[in-house]
């Protein structure tokens, strides 16, 4: 009997942390930070060795002009126009935060690290 709790008990444990793994990873935010992370070596290398924009990755990829330029990477994407929601990261080549597909907006700062924007309509977003 008492090996048939603990079987029973460990089948729940199981559960639930799979469960609980299964709800971070699909947040999009830490799906994006984790997916940056793993592949950040590549990422790097495709940027200082190539003179034109590549990425080794199967992930869609945009190469921004403007003053700040910047090679913008989506990771995930999500509903449909004008309801779409997208997260990815991008490299500023000179270090500069810019708005989602290097609009000229504004940003404005919310803390040392992080800056929204907001631009025509319902298009917003934030850079951290």
């Amino acid at each position: 009997m008492k090996k048939k709790i603990v079987f029973v008990c460990l089948i729940l444990v199981i559960t639930f942390v799979g469960i609980v793994s299964s709800i971070l990873m699909s947040n999009p935010k830490r799906k994006t930070l984790n997916y940056f992370q793993s592949n950040k070596a590549t990422l790097i290398r495709d940027i200082e060795e190539n003179e034109m924009p590549t990425c080794s990755l199967d992930l869609p990829f945009n190469d921004w002009q403007g003053e700040h330029p910047i090679m913008e990477y989506i990771v995930n994407r999500q509903g449909i126009v004008p309801f779409s929601k997208y997260h990815g990261f991008f490299y500023s080549y000179d270090g500069e935060p810019v708005a989602f597909q290097n609009a000229k907006i504004d940003l404005v700062s919310i803390s040392e690290t992080k800056w929204k924007w907001h631009g025509k309509g319902d298009n917003q977003g934030y850079v951290e």
